[in-house]
């Protein structure tokens, strides 16, 4: 028996448009970044005072994954060898296409049997000036700030103030978190007790940058850090030293 001639059309509508969506393609997601961090570690040599530096194999990490890596140092008279520098790092790109990178890095240097005076005056100097900030309190009407520098001083500090080297950006009083900076490193200060941890053998920082360009991250004692990030939009192993 033939249809009557509109239902007829609109089986072969139906059809066509059946077709039309299966033929529309299902967009892939798009692949995770990866991030090469390439560092170079400046430190004081304790014997000339000159800036003795350290250059960090290069790391590539996926975005939002961490990755560490050790550099080794000479053995010692038993022949043990121990690393003199490690490091964990975690980049992360951003949707403004900037690169946070999350850093800690500790030198292990051995105490020198021919330096011990020095030795001492250098743990008497981290005594009084250890390189942490902690936010201690606020008053948000009169926008006041209770900061403890690294030597333990605290007094109260308003924004665009500058303690340490390291300027008070803004503050958010929803997640009670004051926003330090210095040059393009930022750490976020939560109240009571938190802290920018640095020393002359250590530093944990967040620094933000874009691809392809460098910064320099001052410590404490002469320490410094170079870092710099290219962003490549093909996912690779992650953690592979480059």
């Amino acid at each position: 028996m033939r249809l009557p001639m509109a239902p007829r059309f609109l089986l072969v509508w139906l059809g066509l448009a059946s077709v039309a969506f299966a033929q529309v393609p299902v967009a892939a997601p798009a692949p995770t970044p990866s991030v090469t961090v390439r560092t170079v570690i400046t430190q004081l040599d304790p014997k000339t005072g000159k800036p003795d530096s350290m250059s960090v194999p290069a790391v590539t990490a996926l975005s939002g994954t961490e990755a560490r890596v050790a550099v080794a140092g000479k053995p010692d008279i038993k022949g043990k060898v121990e690393n003199t520098l490690e490091m964990t790092l975690s980049p992360t790109v951003q949707a403004d296409g900037t690169v946070s990178v999350s850093l800690r890095v500790v030198i292990n240097n051995k105490p020198d049997p021919l330096e011990v005076k020095t030795e001492k005056v250098r743990k008497r100097e981290s005594k009084t000036h250890d390189g942490s900030l902690i936010f201690y309190s606020v008053l948000a009407k009169e926008g006041l700030f209770s900061v403890q520098d690294g030597r333990g001083n605290r007094r109260w500090y308003k924004v665009n103030a500058t303690v340490d080297g390291w300027t008070l950006e803004s503050y958010d009083d929803e997640k009670q978190m004051l926003i330090v900076g210095q040059g393009a490193t930022h750490q976020e200060l939560h109240l009571y007790k938190s802290t920018i941890e640095a020393s002359a053998n250590e530093i944990s920082t967040v620094v933000t940058l874009r691809s392809g360009e460098t910064v320099k991250v001052p410590g404490v004692g002469g320490l410094e850090l170079t870092v710099s990030a290219v962003v490549i939009q093909a996912p690779v192993v992650p953690g592979v030293a480059r």
